[in-house]
């Protein structure tokens, strides 16, 4: 359904796709049939839907070896300016974590790998699991990356609201700036879960009339399709057409006020919304992960008793603990970064290149075993 109205928005979904390094071959395949496929399939019926995709270096690998064609259908999106590719540490790195010459090295390595199979520049990076620390701005400035997303949680711990982050905002670490988009939590919460009218009518209601805003969603891939129970609901069964196809088409029918636009273009047609200074963090959830067990499980039960409470005012001011933390809550975490180190210093002293010594270090970095969450991370290990 539409109408006419003067006022406008932009919405800006970025979509973050990853298989860590060495997961088994079946998981791999599973996913790619679950979610990739049909996602890319959604676009190529859907020309008027624009947006930005994320592939990390780990499943960028699989695809070529087993699935090129498939990388060839994404670069075709990109040729007709309806897709663009976002870069990133190309194993998933948690950045903070590894030594400044493979932050800088592995973003550009991923880039490298972008513009030989996509044909264009990254502009923007997905910083793995949100966690950031207010030194990377220099980094991935180095690197030359332009902007990069983060929670909304990010902005509200320094004293911004939901109706202040219609946009992005400038920060700097030793005058190297870099443009950082806040995702929309209650967005991540009601896509794809909630009717797609609802979604359409909330953002109705965020359009002005200079139509300068920008309503941004960043979030898992795999979430359409391959989370439990997700694949029927997200892409239909039985004849009935799935959330995502409902959602696309609502876009299309939508697109005279509601501009779907990837990131980056809109980060080089309007200007910041000011200048900010974040502080470490990452989402939520991980920083109740990060803290001892009974303090996490105190956290966990405050943090929903609030919700539960819309006490949105406290809320925002709601902080648990340090990704770092994980390495000293974990022993075996603790030593396998510490070995990492060890490792990294040798292959340098030793003149690696990418091709010899620096590939295996970077896959070593790969977030997923230095950490836990959800779907278990060093416990898996």
């Amino acid at each position: 359904m539409t109408s006419m109205q003067t006022s406008s928005i932009h919405f800006g979904l970025l979509l973050h796709n990853h298989q860590p390094v060495g997961n088994f071959p079946w998981v791999f395949q599973q996913v790619y049939e679950e979610s990739y496929v049909p996602m890319i399939e959604a676009l190529e019926r859907h020309p008027q839907v624009r947006l930005s995709l994320h592939y990390t270096g780990s499943l960028l690998d699989w695809m070529e070896e087993f699935q090129p064609a498939f990388l060839q259908r994404i670069a075709l999106l990109v040729q007709r300016n309806q897709v663009e590719i976002v870069g990133g540490g190309y194993y998933e790195p948690i950045l903070p974590s590894i030594p400044d010459t493979d932050k800088v090295a592995q973003i550009r390595h991923l880039s490298a790998r972008i513009q030989r199979d996509f044909g264009i520049k990254a502009t923007g990076m997905w910083i793995a699991e949100r966690v950031w620390e207010p030194g990377l701005p220099h980094f991935l400035r180095e690197a030359e990356i332009e902007w990069t997303i983060l929670d909304d949680v990010h902005f509200k711990n320094v004293g911004l609201e939901d109706n202040d982050l219609f946009g992005y905002y400038a920060t700097e670490d030793q005058s190297s700036i870099i443009k950082v988009y806040a995702t929309s939590k209650s967005l991540r919460y009601t896509i794809p879960w909630r009717p797609v009218q609802e979604t359409i009518e909330n953002m109705r209601s965020l359009a002005t009339p200079d139509g300068s805003r920008i309503v941004v969603m960043g979030d898992d891939g795999e979430k359409f399709g391959s989370w439990p129970d997700t694949a029927p609901y997200c892409w239909g069964s039985d004849g009935r057409s799935g959330w995502i196809e409902e959602f696309f088409i609502a876009l299309e029918q939508n697109a005279s006020w509601l501009h779907t636009i990837p990131l980056g273009e809109y980060a080089h047609t309007y200007p910041a919304l000011g200048r900010i200074y974040l502080p470490t963090s990452s989402y939520i959830e991980m920083t109740e992960w990060a803290l001892p067990p009974q303090k996490s499980y105190t956290f966990g039960k405050l943090l929903h008793r609030l919700e539960d409470e819309k006490r949105d005012d406290i809320l925002q001011f709601m902080r648990g603990g340090f990704w770092r933390n994980f390495l000293v809550r974990y022993h075996e975490i603790n030593n396998q970064h510490k070995k990492m180190l060890r490792v990294h210093k040798a292959v340098y002293d030793a003149g690696a290149t990418p091709e010899a010594g620096l590939i295996h270090l970077w896959k070593a970095q790969a977030n997923d075993t230095y950490w836990h969450g959800l779907f278990g991370g060093i416990y898996m290990g």
